[in-house]
């Protein structure tokens, strides 16, 4: 894939995440927590799944992350988000390319978001 084609990507949530607001205006992501089957079987001998759920993580953004979590609508393109993080925070356009994708690949490897070619 060539940068501009990263770049074109639009991210999705995942629609199984539970957003919550802090006091501070941030927001906290609570998600399944994934386990390999052999851990799975074990958490649910154990009693670690509640109600038939997995074990949740929470991730805390911080503000710019929480910039950036706000903007994934399936719509908006990776380039739009970081152009989006450049104007707000002040930062040079590839200096923003560079955080956003690197945030964006992060959430993905949690199962948080998933990109959309269209």
């Amino acid at each position: 894939m060539t940068r501009g084609e990263a770049l074109a990507c639009k991210p999705v949530k995942n629609l199984d995440i539970e957003e919550t607001w802090t006091d501070h205006n941030k927001i906290i992501l609570s998600y399944p927590l994934r386990l390999k089957p052999i851990f799975s079987d074990v958490a649910k001998k154990y009693g670690l799944w509640k109600e038939g759920r997995p074990p949740m993580k929470r991730l805390e953004l911080d503000d710019m992350g929480t910039m950036v979590w706000g903007m994934i609508d399936g719509k908006n393109s990776v380039r739009k988000i970081s152009a989006a993080f450049a104007e707000k925070y002040t930062v040079l356009p590839r200096e923003a390319e560079v955080a956003t994708a690197s945030f964006l690949k992060d959430l993905g490897k949690r199962g948080l978001i998933a990109f959309s070619m269209k």
